[in-house]
């Protein structure tokens, strides 16, 4: 992969007022608000002995928004709107199964969003989100979890997620059929932990069923 991209975009950050995926192929986004600062990517990882403040929750609820919502919509690679401000790549290895694979870095976190061929095979779409926001303290999973909710109702708890990851304390777990998402405290990305968001969407969805965990626990 190439050195990555580092971005000071001006992100106009969803609020996720959405009317559910029911019947609806794409979340259906409003936005509201003046545009965020350009992020401080000089800053470090937050210290995981040091409680956050509401100020530091509010501002990494922030970016977390902003990386989901370059997200929101299944666009084709050529079509993301979030492609000027990411370094992509295509795959090294013929085991990677993605066609492009793209990073967006703000000041707390990185985004990775993975294009896969479609059903067709005509086009790469983007069908993987993987956020990382880098602070481990769990009233973030809480934050994080409401506009998630928005977009795919209420999560389970899950002992396993569906992705290779070292998970410490609870998993949420969404299934709509045609989307997968996992929202919790990873520390394979790094030994402090940072939270971790996953959204798969169909049809990469469908192949990664069989490994999904079977009868969740409702919250």
């Amino acid at each position: 992969m190439k050195h990555s991209a580092v971005v000071f975009p001006v992100l106009a950050l969803s609020l996720f007022a959405l009317q559910g995926l029911a019947g609806a192929q794409e979340p259906s986004l409003s936005t509201a608000g003046a545009p965020y600062a350009p992020l401080d990517v000089s800053k470090k990882g937050q210290d995981p002995a040091v409680p956050l403040s509401n100020s530091q929750r509010n501002e990494l609820l922030s970016e977390f928004k902003g990386l989901v919502h370059m997200g929101l919509r299944k666009a084709t690679y050529d079509h993301w709107e979030g492609k000027d401000m990411a370094d992509c790549d295509k795959p090294q290895r013929s085991d990677e199964r993605w066609s492009y694979r793209c990073e967006i870095i703000t000041g707390e976190g990185n985004g990775y969003y993975y294009f896969f061929p479609n059903e067709a095979r005509q086009a790469a779409t983007l069908q993987e989100l993987d956020i990382r926001v880098h602070a481990a303290d769990e009233r973030l999973l809480d934050d994080f979890r409401r506009p998630v909710q928005e977009l795919f109702g209420r999560a389970s708890f899950v002992e396993k997620t569906s992705v290779q990851a070292k998970p410490i304390g609870p998993i949420r777990h969404w299934n709509t059929g045609s989307d997968v998402a996992e929202l919790f405290i990873d520390r394979g990305v790094r030994p402090e932990g940072s939270v971790r968001f996953v959204w798969m969407r169909s049809p990469l969805v469908s192949g990664a069923q069989a490994s999904l965990p079977h009868e969740p626990q409702p919250q």
